[in-house]
């Protein structure tokens, strides 16, 4: 009783230690699952970052290009007036013309560039007006000069309106490109406030991250612990509880071989009444009727007292078990030359018709002695058993051989042994067959085959 609480104790300290390592386990999975969360949140923060900052400084980048193209097809256009109007040559009409048709449409993209930015839609606006003005006075200067008023075309090019309207552009183009050059100066300086908060992040989730793996290996290591002493005391446990069974089982296999051995005594006790009575009849036929079920039960009851079962798999082992027998069978020789030998395979009989293999080989050995050799005649009788087929269907084979004259034909299918082999087969699903070992010989001896299926 002792033993039982102390077990039953130990038991109950297992699920609370258990609870207290899953609790430490799960506050670390919780910290490292959080710590990778924030990693996973920063790392988002610092890619959208990224690209709009990305996105703004290639805006800036294009709107300065922009602004200084529409700037260069202007002074493309007035490179042109002014060659033309100076040296009358139509040649330079060609950078004019392209100038004055790619300067609109540049600004009208430079517009669009700036179009959420209010204060460089103003300058876009104040820098179309100075276009257009700059661009129609280039127009007249050389509409002038092509009606050949070479004076009035290169009076009003001198007049320096054209020259400041250029400036005042140029102006306003410098202020577009200076205040996306800020931008982008503020753009960087952001960029760099950003590498340092995410270098920061970065850091605190790699300290983070070893807090956790710390943590986790400090939990492993308790629990490492505790299963090795959990181990130990489940192996303590098994072990008393194993020898508990295997003394149960050194019990329960002793009180089956003293119950065998109880039932193989009373046989032999009822063997020994019937002896009693055999000797108190003066008949012959019922002298000889009580003699062979004398025989018949003593061959039981020294089965049962050599009936040493596997309680696991519920079989014996053959040969030890036939041999024992054969040596109670052989006292029916009462002397006589007659050798009775056993050529057994490795086998395992079933404990539910070990007493039946007794009955059969008794009466089949007993007929044998009594009829296969007359008189003093000496003889050989093997008994032999063995496996045919394979190992999954192998049906048992049980023969009863001997080298005498033969079995009356008779006694093959008349008699109480007969009989009692016959309702054993049936049970069993086996069938029997009695041939002569050798035929047309003065002893032709007689061989019983007997075939049991797998059961």
């Amino acid at each position: 009783m002792l033993a039982h609480a102390t077990q039953r104790g130990r038991l109950s300290l297992l699920p609370m230690t258990q609870l207290s390592a899953r609790l430490r386990s799960a506050t670390t999975t919780i910290v490292a699952i959080g710590v990778v969360g924030v990693a996973i949140v920063l790392a988002a923060w610092i890619n959208s970052w990224a690209i709009e900052a990305a996105r703004q400084v290639s805006l800036s980048i294009e709107i300065r290009e922009r602004a200084e193209r529409f700037l260069g097809h202007v002074r493309d256009a007035e490179t042109g007036q002014r060659g033309y109007l100076l040296t009358g040559d139509a040649a330079y009409l060609a950078p004019f013309t392209s100038g004055r048709a790619a300067a609109i449409p540049e600004l009208d993209a430079l517009e669009a560039l700036v179009g959420k930015d209010r204060q460089q839609k103003e300058r876009a606006e104040v820098a179309r007006t100075q276009a257009t003005r700059k661009l129609a006075e280039l127009e007249t200067t050389v509409t002038l000069m092509r009606e050949g008023r070479n004076s009035a075309a290169l009076a009003l090019m001198r007049a320096g309106s054209g020259v400041a309207a250029m400036d005042e552009l140029r102006g306003t183009i410098q202020q577009i490109q200076l205040a996306e050059n800020i931008r982008l100066v503020a753009l960087n300086n952001r960029e760099e406030r950003r590498r340092l908060w995410a270098s920061a992040g970065i850091i605190v989730a790699l300290a983070g991250l070893a807090f956790a793996a710390w943590l986790q290996l400090r939990a492993r290591q308790r629990r490492s612990t505790m299963l090795a002493m959990t181990n130990a005391e489940l192996e303590q446990i098994v072990s008393e509880r194993t020898q508990q069974l295997e003394g149960e089982r050194i019990r329960i296999e002793a009180l089956l071989r003293d119950v065998n051995h109880r039932v193989g005594n009373n046989l032999a006790m009822v063997s020994a009444l019937l002896n009693v009575q055999s000797r108190q009849t003066r008949e012959p036929a019922v002298k000889a009727a009580l003699a062979q079920a004398q025989s018949r039960i003593q061959a039981i009851a020294a089965g049962q007292r050599r009936l040493r079962l596997d309680i696991e798999t519920d079989e014996i082992d053959a040969r030890a078990y036939l041999e024992d027998l054969l040596t109670e069978i052989g006292k029916a020789a009462e002397g006589r030359p007659i050798e009775i030998t056993l050529d057994l395979d490795a086998i395992r009989l079933p404990g539910r018709d070990a007493v039946s293999f007794v009955v059969i080989v008794n009466e089949l050995v007993t007929n044998a002695i009594k009829h296969a050799f007359p008189g003093t005649m000496p003889g050989r009788i093997v008994i032999g058993m063995r496996q045919n087929g394979d190992a999954e269907n192998a049906a048992l084979v049980l023969s009863v051989e001997d080298d005498g004259v033969g079995t009356p034909a008779e006694l093959e299918t008349k008699g109480l042994g007969q009989t009692v082999i016959a309702s054993l087969l049936r049970s069993m699903r086996a069938t029997m067959e009695t041939d002569a070992v050798s035929p047309g010989a003065e002893r032709p001896g007689t061989r019983v085959t007997l075939i049991f299926p797998k059961r």
